[in-house]
């Protein structure tokens, strides 16, 4: 997968580091503050969209870019191992935004199912957030551990 003759991972992956990260913070937002859930929470479900496709797209260009290596190294092969595993807390990130602004939504139709749904949004955003985060960073060190040949 290439674009001009560039490999497409490293190109996608710069949307991935700051989507992914910027969708998790805005999600804590959300999760802990009505003003913020009312001004920012569709921007921050679409951040997470987003976030979460530009994360299928980089892992479908990683793994094609992996093919091409013939004696990967041992950081290569750690990058490998781990940088599958964002994907899924990408896409459960958006789910737990979108399932947050849901029960905002019934809340100002007073519905009294909307508290409970926004409760467990926030609970699925919040942990979805921190893992994310953690994740982004583990496997972005990782990737530039063996490009660069550090830590």
């Amino acid at each position: 997968m290439e674009v001009y003759g560039l490999p497409l991972h490293p190109l996608v992956v710069h949307a991935v580091v700051v989507l992914v990260p910027l969708a998790a913070f805005g999600g804590l937002a959300i999760s802990a503050l009505r003003w913020a859930r009312v001004r920012y929470g569709g921007l921050v479900v679409l951040c997470a969209l987003v976030g979460a496709a530009s994360t299928f797209v980089a892992q479908e260009a990683g793994e094609d870019l992996a093919r091409t290596f013939q004696r990967p190294t041992a950081a290569m092969m750690k990058h490998f191992s781990i940088g599958g595993s964002l994907l899924v807390w990408a896409i459960l990130l958006f789910v737990g935004t979108l399932v947050l602004m849901a029960g905002q939504w019934l809340i100002d139709r007073h519905d009294r199912r909307g508290k409970i749904v926004l409760i467990g949004g926030a609970v699925i955003t919040v942990v979805c957030a921190v893992v994310s985060i953690v994740q982004t960073v583990r496997i972005g060190h990782s990737g530039s551990a063996a490009v660069w040949g550090s830590g």
